[in-house]
């Protein structure tokens, strides 16, 4: 399929939620001016395109080269379990404070994204609105707005709601700082997100690109979000009202026709293009021009390292090199813990051995221990070795764009949201609707994709539905907003989270700090503390127990 080019003209903008410019670094990387920005279709639909190079920033932006901001969002949960790194244990562990470094990165990052999207939504007042460029550009920035504030409400719990255009020549007026009400955040996302989905279509030539699609998923994602979490102790909306929203969207993406599921559960994740059938938005990464990302500093560009996060230091056993098989270059820092690894079974489920390597042989001759020889399946005996062959994760494995086993970056698509995810959200929703027969006919297309026995109607509970949420979705980035936003993230972490395995009479592993650390206070972030500073905290305070 053919891939998406990115043709990047970064805007000259500043935060909107800003009157100084410590919130944003400016930079004009091209002669593109706010002039021709605000005054044509043509500017509206560049700013567009610098909106996706910048959102790819979230696998690269990081505080230093052994975390991302999308893997903080992959741990800290019920189901990893992580090794070591700079970020690992402010986010796998909850030592995070106010000014850790990727707390901020991310604010930064999406009120970045939310600047853009407000200059392009401004514009809409000045150019011909009949025009079919401007009302995509228009509504893939109103897209991009609405998905930035969900991501930021649902990580700090209280943001800084803005729409206002920051220019040269306002950006030093007095600026009222203030937590926003949640129903304001939620109208002014609900409000984008349904212009978005009354003008994008279904398809689009430009793979990971916003479509209707991918607005209807994000829509039942937040009234999920509306119908289970409690802000100040109450539901944002009528809870049922909100669960026959995720309904809707849910049914009318699987009456579109436009997606299916693979019929094989190793497919999802097999290959450098993800862009196929279940994919509803993916990162787009090639080496192509365009596919790679690239470094708001110093213009450098590189691909990600999402592989290396998941692969242990294998190469550190007697008899074993890095080689494609066995992962490729190794960083080990994030693990599939032993109660994910139990959610399976054995010998039905394709997951198991789909989305994990469990096992490791022998590949390097000239060091293989007396008695061994290459292709023996190692046999693990102590804790060294479990740790250096732990079960990992395989969803980003790439074999496809690395040249070299041992070359750390990597090109191969990232899949943001797919339709296994859609299902899991209709049969959660028919559930609390009461609907045995649809909660079974979603919950059942994974589960029996995956190659179990259909469950009856009625027998579902929400404890299935989670448990299938992990088997199904683990290491993809919602796993800790759907244990927050059912209230299960306290309980569960203090209950799975990290890894505690014995071995017959060997402990294995015995990483369970994430569950003395853990505090009720966790299930949101803190506010940065740069922020704080400059909003003022008379203002703007801290979120609580930071």
């Amino acid at each position: 399929m053919k891939k998406i080019i990115y043709l990047i003209f970064p805007v000259v903008v500043l935060l909107g939620a800003a009157s100084c410019t410590d919130l944003v670094n400016e930079k004009v990387y091209t002669q593109i001016t706010n002039d021709f920005i605000t005054s044509t279709p043509a500017g509206m639909a560049s700013a567009v395109l610098a909106m996706y190079e910048r959102d790819r920033e979230i696998f690269r932006t990081n505080s230093d080269t052994e975390t991302t901001l999308w893997t903080n969002m992959l741990i800290g949960d019920d189901v990893s379990v992580c090794r070591s790194g700079t970020g690992i244990p402010q986010f796998g562990r909850y030592t995070m404070l106010p000014s850790t470094p990727n707390v901020a990165a991310l604010w930064q990052q999406e009120y970045s994204l939310i600047g853009y999207a407000n200059l392009v939504i401004a514009t809409a007042n000045k150019v011909n609105m009949t025009d079919p460029t401007a009302i995509q550009a228009l509504a893939e920035a109103k897209i991009f707005r609405a998905h930035s504030y969900f991501w930021l409400i649902r990580k700090y719990d209280r943001v800084f709601l803005t729409t206002r255009v920051v220019t040269p020549q306002n950006v030093n007026d007095s600026v009222k700082f203030a937590p926003a009400v949640p129903d304001s955040v939620f109208k002014l996302i609900t409000s984008d997100l349904d212009y978005a989905i009354a003008h994008l279509s279904w398809t689009t030539t430009q793979p990971g690109r916003f479509t209707q699609g991918a607005a209807r998923h994000i829509k039942a994602k937040v009234a999920a979000w509306l119908a289970s979490y409690k802000y100040n102790g109450n539901y944002i909306g009528d809870p049922q009202q909100n669960w026959q929203e995720v309904a809707n969207q849910v049914n009318a993406i699987e009456k579109s026709g436009k997606y299916s599921l693979l019929a094989n559960t190793a497919d999802v994740f097999n290959g450098a293009d993800l862009n196929h059938s279940e994919s509803i938005l993916t990162s787009q990464w090639s080496k192509g021009i365009g596919g790679w990302y690239v470094s708001p500093t110093t213009g450098s560009t590189s691909g990600h390292r999402m592989a290396l996060h998941f692969t242990p230091l294998y190469n550190q056993e007697r008899g074993m090199t890095i080689d494609f098989s066995s992962g490729g270059y190794p960083w080990g820092r994030i693990f599939p813990n032993n109660y994910l690894i139990g959610l399976y079974d054995k010998t039905k489920d394709t997951r198991y051995k789909a989305f994990y390597k469990l096992t490791w042989t022998y590949n390097l001759a000239s060091t293989l221990p007396a008695g061994k020889k290459l292709g023996d399946t190692i046999v693990v005996t102590n804790a060294a070795q479990y740790l250096n062959l732990h079960p990992m994760c395989t969803k980003f494995n790439d074999s496809w764009t690395r040249i070299s086993p041992s070359e750390t970056q990597s090109f191969k698509d990232i899949i943001i949201y797919r339709l296994g995810e859609t299902y899991l959200m209709g049969a959660e929703a028919y559930l609390h609707l009461g609907k045995a027969d649809s909660t079974a006919y979603y919950y059942n297309k994974t589960w029996v994709r995956a190659g179990n026995t259909a469950v009856a109607a009625g027998t579902i509970t929400q404890d299935m539905i989670t448990d299938e949420h992990a088997r199904e979705l683990a290491f993809e980035g919602d796993r800790w907003f759907y244990l927050k936003r059912n209230g299960l993230l306290i309980d569960r972490v203090k209950k799975y989270g990290g890894e505690y395995y014995k071995k017959g009479t060997t402990v294995m592993l015995n990483d369970t700090t994430v569950r003395i650390n853990i505090k009720d206070f966790h299930v949101r972030w803190p506010i940065p503390q740069t922020q704080i500073d400059q909003m003022g905290a008379a203002n703007f305070p801290q979120n609580t127990g930071y």
